[in-house]
């Protein structure tokens, strides 16, 4: 336990935490207290992601040395799910008071059931209203949620001559509206991020909102963000091939570029084959 609660001292996992559970996680707390075998419901923080995904929360398990994996039947995603009472209750602590969206209810609920159960004393703390720019929770959000991407608008060629388009380097968070369990607005949360990065919300169909960083003058919020406070998924990757794009921009593009420019585009995201993890030994521990 001693080298546990040393990790979990650590204000900047905490942080990235709870980006990252507000994110794709979870906090499920069951409506009864005991199982009709009367085992204790433990509330359960879970993690859900695509497979591909699985060294970072490998890297998460490590840290706190309980948890269990599962394959979700059908779909190429897994969960990363942990009950066990004492790393439930360091993660608790750890977390509260760093959450910004209405998931803080799920750590509410988690929050009583251990005070009522198992005999603590847990204060619910309010949204974190602290600089988005002092601490790595959107690091942890955008773990889950964000994107980076690289366009190619307009006529691009292997001929100088028909190269009339432009390159364009973006990232991005998408968020539901109202979120679904909770019925809260998201919208507070989205719009503060927005601003950090002096764009605005756009909002997509019935409940979608997503805020997309674009505009070149802007590259070098985003570049200050994310090096200070580094991704841990296979973002990351995608996150130095946004970096090597944003040397394209503004350019007349030779043929040559052309090809680096569709080479890098085609390596990032869903067409990715090639994963390096050495990010994770600067992992927030």
């Amino acid at each position: 336990m001693k080298t546990l609660v040393s990790n979990l001292n650590n204000a900047q996992l905490g942080y990235y935490l709870a980006g990252l559970i507000e994110g794709d996680g979870n906090i499920w707390t069951q409506k009864t207290i005991r199982s009709y075998k009367g085992r204790l419901n433990n509330p359960q923080i879970m993690f859900t992601f695509g497979k591909k995904q699985k060294p970072l929360y490998m890297c998460i398990k490590e840290i706190f040395s309980t948890g269990a994996f599962y394959d979700i039947k059908s779909t190429n995603a897994c969960r990363y799910t942990i009950s066990e009472k004492y790393t439930l209750i360091n993660i608790i602590n750890l977390v509260n008071g760093k959450f910004r969206t209405p998931k803080v209810e799920y750590l509410y609920k988690a929050i009583d059931y251990v005070n009522t159960v198992h005999n603590t004393d847990i204060e619910k703390l309010p949204l974190d209203n602290s600089n988005l720019l002092s601490n790595p929770w959107l690091s942890g959000m955008t773990d889950s949620d964000g994107n980076f991407h690289i366009s190619l608008c307009g006529t691009y060629g292997l001929t100088n001559s028909i190269n009339k388009g432009r390159i364009i380097c973006s990232f991005s968070l998408k968020q539901r509206m109202l979120d679904k369990s909770t019925g809260l607005s998201c919208v507070p949360f989205m719009t503060n991020l927005a601003n950090l990065f002096e764009c605005k919300v756009n909002y997509k169909g019935e409940n979608e909102i997503v805020f997309v960083v674009q505009a070149n003058s802007k590259h070098q919020l985003v570049k200050s963000y994310f090096d200070k406070y580094p991704l841990m998924s296979s973002k990351y990757l995608d996150y130095l091939c946004y970096l090597q794009g944003l040397n394209y921009l503004g350019k007349h593009l030779t043929s040559k570029e052309i090809v680096e420019i569709q080479t890098i585009k085609n390596s990032m995201n869903n067409n990715r084959i090639f994963y390096n993890w050495d990010h994770l030994n600067n992992f927030y521990k």
